[in-house]
């Protein structure tokens, strides 16, 4: 049968954690109160060990399952519905500052059936933080990073057009040089046909000049 039991705990400081143990049997639900500030982070650890008349202690069962869930009271809110292993862990925000209910129901079976006559120790061990400003300093940081991944791509497009810019100044400075070069030695050549053909010219001049002047 369902059985429902209050635990109550008032916050007293903002890092204040709660460590507590209880009994259950299969189905039965146990439920304490935290009074919470807004936004604060409660984040939790549990275990689980089943008596065993054999041995006469308890040991851990890991057939045992763990139902946990987190009401905001005020209002009427469910902030947190998990279930678990044995052993495992919990966390959960307070959207709004008030009291919260939060509640452990364990089931799970032995070697020959359920839990129906057995008895679970339930340990937890609740830590009540700052407020979560983890998730929004992470997003923060994320966009933080991708901005300067983003600056980092723009100057990597910038370095890129740049050097391409210079790869074509390169090789319109290497296309001017060759043109000119081919100019110069152009030139070179005219300028040297026409110096022979003055040099022609004037030494048929001469030799006209001699012979008519019958030196020659």
């Amino acid at each position: 049968m369902l059985r429902s039991a209050l635990l109550f705990a008032i916050l007293a400081i903002a890092s204040l954690t709660n460590g507590l143990h209880f009994y259950l049997r299969d189905g039965e639900q146990q439920c304490f109160l935290e009074e919470l500030p807004k936004g604060f982070l409660v984040t939790g650890h549990y275990k689980t060990e089943e008596w065993r008349d054999a041995e006469k202690r308890y040991i851990e069962n890991p057939g045992i399952t763990v139902s946990m869930t987190a009401d905001d009271n005020d209002a009427l809110h469910r902030v947190m519905n998990q279930k678990g292993s044995h052993q495992g862990k919990f966390s959960f925000t307070a959207g709004n500052a008030g009291e919260h209910t939060i509640c452990v129901q364990a089931h799970g079976t032995q070697a020959g059936g359920w839990l129906t006559s057995s008895i679970v120790k339930f340990t937890l061990d609740i830590g009540i933080g700052e407020a979560d400003d983890g998730g929004r300093a992470a997003i923060e940081k994320i966009k933080d990073i991708s901005e300067k991944i983003r600056i980092l791509n723009a100057q990597l497009e910038e370095i890129k057009v740049e050097q391409k810019y210079q790869r074509e100044r390169e090789l319109e400075f290497d296309a001017a040089t060759s043109s000119i070069r081919r100019r110069v030695i152009y030139w070179a050549f005219v300028q040297l046909a026409i110096v022979g053909a003055v040099c022609f010219w004037q030494l048929r001049h001469l030799r006209r000049f001699f012979e008519a002047k019958k030196l020659v």
